[in-house]
């Protein structure tokens, strides 16, 4: 297959942690022997911008987490702040994430590699810049159902606007002159533009109405564009697009506007919080992409998965080489490529070993509609104790996994365990008959992964990280179920003592098993906050072996609620 550009994103800093310039440098170096064209460097975000967030992104009460998928992506203004915004934004800390661009722009130039910038444009500003310029306010461009306040994007159509990107822009690409590929998410995240596809409907001020979107993207991006032909790109490229579905491969649905050809985005079925490999749905998603013109590929963990030997730059290498054609090809690319490292028998194995973690994840994102990256995560399923009479939200033996629940409606969201952002708008646990109905479906998913397992041999690497997706899907199993039983004693006062106990038993059980692999597998299983003070709702904080003991302790605390309850004892579940 043939790209114009075949371009590594390695995920953002605020997801995966950034890697140290040496560790850039070894998958950089596997990226270019693979046949990647570019490499992405918003990366260079050292920690995700506090600034964006209530109280500097430490939970306070009504703290507003609408703000946190901003601060997870890059922007202009993060590596470069123009002068009439610094009042507004932090310049010591843009300094430092220009710094760390620069450095791993230079490794990239020395060895061949161009560079992406991927993020999201234009994000929201504080409120007091435009009180001091109220003409710069252009869309409203949060989602109302999430976000507590409204935010707001400057209007890129006003030119004083358009200045300050391009002055951003040409103080990135003089930082980081590879840069040949701009790619910004808008209408998601806390980023818009003024009368462009938006949560909260078409809107923006009166100064732009008239002015077509076409005319509006094609401009913004001509300032982004040129300030990279500053550096001898004959023809940069630069995409405003629409969100995809979360989690997924697709083409990318360019705004109206953006200039260059077509980009297919190819990702596995699944990527955080486990780090794993998934060579079948790589290969498979990367033979959709042939016609397209541009390709990126969405690859987590660099460091584990785009390394000298592995099994990703042999496929990776393969596919660019040559479309990968049906399932018996992908799996004898497979085999081919783990038989230089082990013997046939063992290859073989592996390979049957990856199909069924393959089909697995894939009945988990298509068959249940969701992703483990949302309700393990960031409604922290994973450390939630199931209690039957659950404490207020104040209180302080919740506050370890409080702080961090991506929650929106409050003390309600607080007591629905299947609240996920904003609602039960997930398919799979919408009614209490849909959990019942979707866990067991993660019963037969759960099979798939215990086939795994075996093949692989629990305590190899592969199996380690397979066993760790294992306890995530038991986890939603228990958690599906519990709410079945749970909403039921809401509704009648009465549930089955047994199935609900055995359930509890059975999640308890989940946390130690992934203790174990947390404590001793491999040490990148996960991929965990480097301090208590980086964890957030995003990113699970360097104790969360601990905090899963602590889910354990206040489980057996209160295990005796559901008995006082149904006896009379303790007052009828709210």
């Amino acid at each position: 297959m043939e790209f114009k550009r075949v371009i590594l994103f390695s995920g953002y800093t605020a997801f995966n942690g950034i890697l140290p310039p040496e560790e850039f440098k070894k998958f950089a170096a596997v990226a270019a022997e693979t046949g990647f064209t570019h490499v992405d460097l918003g990366c260079s975000m050292l920690e995700r911008s506090r600034h964006q967030l209530p109280n500097n992104g430490v939970w306070c009460k009504d703290y507003d987490f609408y703000p946190e998928y901003t601060a997870a992506f890059p922007g202009f203004f993060k590596f470069y702040v123009p002068g009439a915004l610094k009042a507004y934004l932090p310049e010591e800390t843009a300094k430092r994430n220009l710094e760390s661009m620069h450095v791993r722009a230079e490794i990239l130039q020395s060895l061949g590699l161009k560079g992406s910038f991927l993020g999201g444009e234009p994000q929201f500003l504080p409120e007091k810049a435009f009180q001091d310029h109220p003409e710069w306010r252009g869309a409203r461009c949060d989602f109302a159902g999430r976000s507590q306040v409204a935010y707001w994007s400057p209007c890129i159509d006003q030119p004083e606007i358009l200045s300050l990107y391009s002055e951003a822009a040409n103080a990135l690409c003089d930082a980081a002159p590879c840069i040949e590929y701009v790619h910004m998410l808008t209408g998601d995240s806390g980023n818009g533009i003024c009368w462009g596809e938006l949560y909260t409907g078409t809107n923006g001020p009166e100064f732009c109405r008239n002015i077509s979107t076409e005319q509006r993207v094609s401009t913004y991006c001509g300032v982004l564009t040129d300030a990279m032909k500053k550096h001898g790109h004959e023809e940069p490229m630069a995409v405003l697009h629409r969100s995809p579905p979360w989690g997924r491969s697709v083409p990318v649905r360019k705004v109206p506007g953006s200039p260059g050809g077509t980009i297919y985005s190819a990702r596995g079925y699944q990527d955080k919080p486990v780090c794993h490999e998934d060579p079948v749905s790589i290969l498979e998603e990367i033979a959709k992409a042939d016609g397209f013109e541009n390709l990126i590929v969405n690859i987590e963990a660099p460091e584990l998965q785009m390394r000298r030997g592995g099994i990703y730059p042999e496929v990776i290498k393969s596919a660019l080489g040559s479309k990968p054609r049906g399932t018996t090809d992908i799996a004898c690319r497979i085999k081919s490529a783990l038989g230089k490292s082990m013997p046939e028998a063992d290859a073989e194995k592996m390979t049957d070993g990856f199909f069924l973690v393959s089909q697995a994840l894939k009945d988990y994102q298509t068959t249940l509609s969701c992703n483990f990256f949302y309700g393990n995560m960031s409604e922290r399923w994973l450390t939630r104790p199931l209690l039957v009479c659950i404490p207020p939200m104040d209180s302080e033996e919740t506050a370890f996994y409080r702080n961090h629940i991506f929650s929106v409606n409050g003390e309600s969201a607080f007591r629905d365990y299947l609240d996920f952002h904003g609602g039960r708008w997930v398919r799979f646990g919408k009614t209490r008959e849909e959990a019942f109905y979707s866990a067991f479906i993660c019963a037969n998913i759960i099979g798939k992964l215990d086939k795994a397992i075996e093949l692989f041999g629990p305590e190899s690497d592969a199996g380690w990280r397979t066993r760790a997706l294992r306890v995530l899907v038991k986890n939603i199993r228990h958690l599906l179920l519990f709410t079945y039983y749970h909403d039921q004693l809401r509704a009648t006062g009465e549930t089955p003592r047994p199935a609900v106990q055995q359930i509890m038993r059975a999640e308890v059980d989940n946390c130690s098993e992934m203790i174990t692999i947390l404590e001793k597998g491999p040490a990148n299983v996960i991929h965990l906050a480097e301090t208590k003070e980086m964890e957030h709702t995003f990113r699970f904080g360097p104790d969360l072996a601990d905090q899963l003991r602590l889910k354990q302790k206040l489980m057996f605390d209160h295990w005796h609620d559901l008995d006082d309850v149904l006896t009379g004892k303790k007052p009828p579940v709210e």
